[in-house]
Order: structure tokens, then sequence, then C-alpha cells
């Protein structure tokens, strides 16, 4: 049928691209860089050109892949090696020169982390595909390799789609994000994953990751509490309502936006209402979160144009960020994954100068509530807020905000969940033959600052958890002479040949033989 015959024009698309594919050195082609070595000498099937985008930024190269292994290579590091490549052997001066002009390209392309190289991996390394958004178009694909992941931004969704055929053909499994999110929603309702496993996995298949820092993975705030000196886990007024958008939290506030929405509504315009002019997840709130934490220092400091922002309004207490989310009209950021794992965020371990506020307060390691002694308490606590049956119970609403339902639409609406136009898929159509070069990269540029909303899901309500079982206390084994009970009958509990509930140390259920839990005089305590 249709797939059968998708295959096939995939497979002449591979073939057409390999016959064609530019191998004959120069710019794009490995075969320019690392010529006469015979692991290059096979076949590609894949050639195009592309964009390598990691958490600092975006890098321009070609990538390849043939049977054996795939390889990036970016532009800069190819043109370098082009340069050394028709230098002259005598020349050294020339070749001292070509190789400046690559350390400076790499440097210029990278920073801490940053791929400013050629970049080589196995075809066994890569674990599985996953498509992606890049500007919130359809264009990317993220490889998984072993413990980490690398991201592609191709030209257009045709060549993203060529390179998954090629990919298959080398035997790199692709995850559907349709049949992932049945299993992975099951798997959660039975309470096989944790509430923290359930939101990694649902960020992953919604297209957020660490690779991208406009599509860094959401988290929620759990808690409303953080100024008590203790805090009551099982005190439900401790925690925040899920069923809310952070933006709706503050009665006064909600008042203030819904006004405004409905002004809007009345208003002739172009641009389509909304409750939020800013987002609960963007680039500017993740490096507000991962300050003091390198690379995220660094990027920070190239935000803003070389120089930490002033200190009142960087990341200062828990409690007054959680003030500002909960009462400022432009500030309804959610969290990030790292207030669950990773207390080394919250210290300004680096000693870096962040400044002074005008109450004469420096800035260094974050102020925590007075119930955190420390920083790994404070995490501690928040994980187990986390996996609470208080927000095990109510989880499901928060999902029906951000990846669900109530994301788009009228129930978004309702909701009081309508951001900026442009944070949705869909808003633009960049292939339009109206869209002209500048206003195109105006319109990127909005995308990249307001943030994105997640691709949908879920578009029916998200079920709810599964009530956890009674809890039932373990077998527990005991010397012969003490006495053994239990609430369950014995007799379920073995199937000897002795006298059933016989406790006189031969065993439950049995004489001392193998028919009996525990046998040769252990007993078994049962305390249900």
């Amino acid at each position: 049928g249709g797939m059968a015959e998708a295959e096939v024009e995939g497979e002449a698309e591979i073939a057409a691209l390999t016959e064609g594919g530019r191998t004959e050195g120069g710019l794009g082609s490995p075969r320019g860089s690392l010529e006469g070595d015979s692991a290059w000498e096979e076949q590609w099937f894949f050639n195009e050109p592309c964009e390598l985008v990691w958490r600092g930024g975006v890098v321009k190269g070609w990538l390849h892949l043939s049977a054996h292994s795939l390889f990036f290579e970016p532009e800069a590091a190819a043109a370098a090696t082009a340069a050394a490549t028709a230098t002259p052997r005598g020349d050294a001066a020339a070749a001292a020169a070509a190789a400046a002009v690559e350390s400076e390209a790499a440097q210029a392309q990278g920073g801490d982390g940053a791929p400013g190289g050629p970049q080589i991996w196995a075809v066994g390394e890569l674990k599985r595909m996953e498509r992606r958004r890049y500007l919130l178009v359809h264009c990317a694909l993220e490889l998984f390799v072993a413990a980490s992941a690398v991201f592609f931004n191709m030209s257009n969704r045709r060549s993203r789609d060529t390179l998954r055929r090629a990919l298959r053909r080398v035997g790199v499994p692709e995850r559907s994000w349709l049949a992932g999110r049945a299993g992975l929603l099951e798997a959660w309702q039975r309470r096989d994953i944790c509430n923290f496993d359930y939101l990694m996995e649902l960020n992953t298949l919604a297209g957020r990751t660490y690779n991208d820092l406009n599509q860094y993975p959401i988290f929620p705030w759990v808690l409303r509490e953080y100024e008590q000196a203790s805090l009551n886990l099982n005190d439900p007024t401790v925690y925040r309502d899920l069923a809310r958008p952070m933006g709706a939290l503050n009665p006064a506030r909600l008042d203030q936006v819904t006004e405004r929405y409905q002004q809007m509504d009345t208003i002739d315009s172009e641009i389509p209402p909304f409750h939020y002019g800013s987002h609960y997840s963007s680039a500017g709130a993740v490096l507000f979160w991962l300050l003091r934490m390198e690379p995220f220092t660094s990027y920070a400091i190239e935000l803003q144009s070389g120089r930490f922002d002033h200190a009142d309004r960087l990341f200062y207490s828990i409690a007054e960020a959680w003030s500002s989310c909960n009462t400022s009209l432009a500030d309804v950021k959610e969290l990030v994954p790292e207030f669950f794992y990773l207390p080394t965020f919250l210290e300004n371990g680096g000693g870096f100068e962040l400044g002074v506020r005008q109450d004469g307060k420096v800035v260094g390691d974050v102020l925590l509530p007075p119930w955190a002694r420390s920083a790994e308490e404070f995490v501690a606590l928040q994980r187990r807020a986390l996996e609470s049956e208080h927000v095990s119970a109510s989880l499901h609403l928060w999902v029906d905000l951000i990846f669900g339902h109530k994301q788009r639409g009228k129930a978004a609406e309702e909701a009081h969940n309508v951001f900026f136009y442009l944070t949705y898929e869909g808003a633009v159509d960049f292939e339009s033959p109206t869209l002209d070069e500048a206003e195109a990269l105006a319109l990127k540029t909005q995308i990249a600052c307001f943030g994105q909303t997640p691709p949908q899901l879920f578009t029916a309500p998200h079920p709810p958890r599964r009530a956890a079982l009674p809890f039932l206390r373990p077998v527990h084994w005991g010397p012969p002479g003490v006495q053994a009970f239990a609430r369950v009958p014995l007799k379920m509990m073995g199937g000897g040949r002795g006298r059933r509930g016989a406790t006189d140390g031969s065993g439950v259920g049995g004489s001392g033989g193998s028919g009996g839990i525990g046998g040769s005089g252990a007993h078994a305590t049962a305390l249900a």
C-alpha cells in the first residue's frame, strides 16, 4: 500500500543522493579532510547540509552517513582543512596560518563543551532516533547515543525524512511518539514508573531536550510554602494547585489577565488575544534558574552582552522567585528538572561575582526556605513532594495544561492558558512564498525569545493515576523461638503436608519440608 510505496520512494531518493553526493573533496565532503584514509572509501547513504543544535547555539556543517559511521563536519573546520590541504608542503608559514584559522573557527563556534570540530559516531553507538521541531518547524532529528543525545536541524522536512530512512537502512530504530505515549501512560497509571520519570519521558516525547535552551524540559512548581520553618508534606495546603496554570493561581492577577484578554478580544487585530505575553519556558527562564552552573553561566553572560544582568533581576531566593511567578503579570515561569535532582545549581560554587542588590545584599548562593538547611535537603524535599500522593493524584491536571487538551482551543481559553500566538506550532508558514527572508528571520527571532509551547500529546483529558494499593508490610523471618502470626490465612501461604497453621518451628503450613514457606525451622511473620 501507501507505506510500501513511501519506502520504495525513500530508497530511490537515498540511491540518488548517494550517486550524486559530494564525494570529490572540498566543503562538506569528509574525503576532502581525510583523503587517503581507507576507512572513508565507502558509500554514503546521506550527504547533505545541516545544523548541529546544542545548548550554546547552532553550528552549520555537513552530515554524512555510511553503513558504519555518522560524520558531522562543521563548515569552518572544512574550510580550514581545505586551506591546509591546498598549502604546499614547504610553506610552513601558510600551514601555520591555516591551523590558526581552524583554531579560531572552533573557538568561534565553541565555548565550553562546544562541538568545534568534526565529530564521528559509529552506527552501533546510535541507540534510537526521534523526530524534533526547531523553532516550531518539523525539520529536525535527535539521535540518542549512549547517555547523551545529538540534535540535527535539517534544511527542510524532506531532507529530515530522507535522513530518517537512511538511518533505518543502517539499523537505527525510531521511537514513535504515538506508540511511546500509550505504553508510557499505562506504566505511569500502574505506578511502574515514578512521577519524575514520567514527566521526563513526556518532555522527551514532546521534543523537549537539553540540547536546545528554547525547548528545555518543563517541570511544575509543586509546593507553595517557602516561608515556614518546617514543611509537612502530609498537609495539602503546602501544595500548589496543579489544575491551574501559574498565571491563574493568584486571583488578583487572574482578574487583570482576564480583563486584558477580553479587551484584546474586542479589538480588530491580526494578533489573536492571549492571557500571557511571556511563557512558562524559554531560554531566558532556563538561564535564570541555572545561572550559577557552567556552561549556563557563560551563556547568561553572553546574553547580557558580556556581563551579568543587574543583581536585582537575578535568581536570589526561592521564596522571592515563587512570589514573582505568582504575582507579576510578566512572570509565569515553571521549573526545570534540576530542581528535583541537582543541588549544585543552587550554589555559587564557581565564586562568580553576581553583584549587590539595591537593599545591600550580596547575591551568592540561592537563599533557601527556612525548612531546608542545605541545597541537598531542599532538592530531596522537592523530590519527595513531587512523588507524594497529593501530587500523584493531580499531576494529570498539569499535564493537560502543558501537553494535553487544555493547551489549545476553547479548553485553553476556559483554563486561562492562552499564550502569545508565536509560541504555538503552525502560527507561521515559513515555506510561504509571500514571506521574505528578512521577515522570516524576524519571526524566528521572536519565536526564540518568547518560548515554545510543546506539541500537543493528548487531545482528550489525561486519565488520573490509579490509587495506591494498601501498604502491606513484607514477610519477616524470625528465629524458631518467636511465635509467628499473620492476618493472611496461613493456608494461603503454604502447600506442605503438615497441619494447617503449624508454627512449631518446622515452617509455615508444612512439616519442615519444602512445602512450607520458610522450611527448616524458620518462622514467617506477615504483618498486614
